[in-house]
C-alpha cells in the first residue's frame, strides 16, 4: 500500500507541475501574440490609409490648363497648330506659346460676326514668313501651319462682337441660308427685305461670271440663292447663282448636292 501511495503522489506531482508550466506558457505567449497581431494589423491600416491617401491625391490634383486653344504638332519642315478651343485669354496665350515654341506672337481681336467670336481667323507676319489657317467646309478655322523657322513677329488675329455701324473683318454664311438656299429671287425676295435694312444682292451667271450689286428686278428668275452672309449687323449679303455648286457642293450653312 506504501508503494502504491508513493507512486500516486509521485504521478500527482508531475500533472501539477505540467499544468503549471502550461498555464507559464499560455501566459507569456498569448499576450505576446496579441501584441504582435495589434503591432501588424495597425501597420498594415496605416500603409492602407497612406496608400489611399496618395491615390486621391494623385487623382485629385488639379491639371494645368493650357490658356491657348491649339494642340501643337511639331513635323519634320513644320509647326501645326490644331485649333481645338475658343480663344478666352489672349495674353496668357501669347506667353505660353512664347515659351513653347520660341516665338513672338501677338493675338488681335477684329470685328467679326458673331458665329465667329474668339475664333481663330487669320495669321500675318511682320517678316517673310509664310503662314496658312485651314478652314473647314463651313468657315470655321481647323489648323495653323507654320514653317519651323519663323522670321519676325507673327499676328494671329480672332473674332471680337463688332461696335454699333463697324463692318466685319472676316464674314462667315450665315445659318439664314440654310432656310433660303435654293430658292429662287421669287421664292425668297420677300423673306430676304425684313433680314436687315440695307441689302445687297450679288449673282453668278452660267459661264461663271461674277457680278455684284445687282438690282433684284434684274436678277435671273431662273437663278439660285447660294450664299447669304452679314458684312456688319444691318448689312447682308445675297448670291443668286446659275449653278447651285457654284460656291462648292457641299455648304453646312445653307445646302449641300453631296448624295443628291
Amino acid at each position: 500500500m506504501s508503494q502504491d501511495l508513493c507512486d500516486f503522489e509521485r504521478q500527482l506531482g508531475e500533472e501539477l507541475r505540467a499544468a503549471a508550466y502550461r498555464r507559464i506558457e499560455a501566459s507569456d505567449t498569448r499576450p505576446v501574440a496579441r501584441r504582435w497581431f495589434r503591432v501588424c494589423a495597425t501597420g498594415l491600416a496605416a500603409i492602407v490609409v497612406l496608400a489611399l491617401a496618395g491615390f486621391v491625391i494623385v487623382d485629385l490634383r488639379p491639371q494645368p490648363v493650357s490658356a491657348h486653344p491649339f494642340k501643337i504638332i511639331r513635323l519634320t519642315n513644320e509647326i501645326h497648330l490644331e485649333i481645338i478651343d475658343l480663344l478666352e485669354d489672349p495674353r496668357a496665350a501669347e506667353e505660353e506659346l512664347k515659351e513653347e515654341l520660341g516665338i513672338d506672337i501677338a493675338f488681335v481681336a477684329v470685328p467679326t460676326p458673331p458665329e465667329l467670336l474668339n475664333e481663330i481667323r487669320s495669321v500675318i507676319s511682320s517678316g517673310t514668313t509664310t503662314a496658312a489657317v485651314v478652314f473647314d467646309e463651313a468657315g470655321r478655322s481647323e489648323r495653323i501651319i507654320l514653317p519651323k523657322e519663323i522670321d519676325g513677329r507673327l499676328v494671329i488675329q480672332y473674332g471680337r462682337e463688332a461696335l454699333p455701324g463697324e463692318r466685319y473683318l472676316y464674314n462667315v454664311t450665315s445659318p439664314i441660308c440654310r432656310e433660303l438656299w435654293g430658292r429662287t429671287p421669287r421664292e425668297s425676295l420677300a423673306h430676304i427685305g425684313t433680314l436687315a435694312p440695307d441689302i445687297r444682292y450679288d449673282t453668278i451667271d452660267p459661264h461663271y461670271n461674277y457680278r455684284s450689286d445687282m438690282v433684284p428686278e434684274d436678277i435671273n428668275p431662273d437663278y439660285r440663292l447660294i450664299d447669304a452672309l452679314f458684312l456688319a449687323e444691318d448689312e447682308l449679303l445675297v448670291v443668286y447663282s446659275a449653278h447651285l455648286d457654284a460656291l462648292g457642293a457641299n455648304r453646312p450653312n445653307c445646302g449641300s448636292l453631296v448624295g443628291a
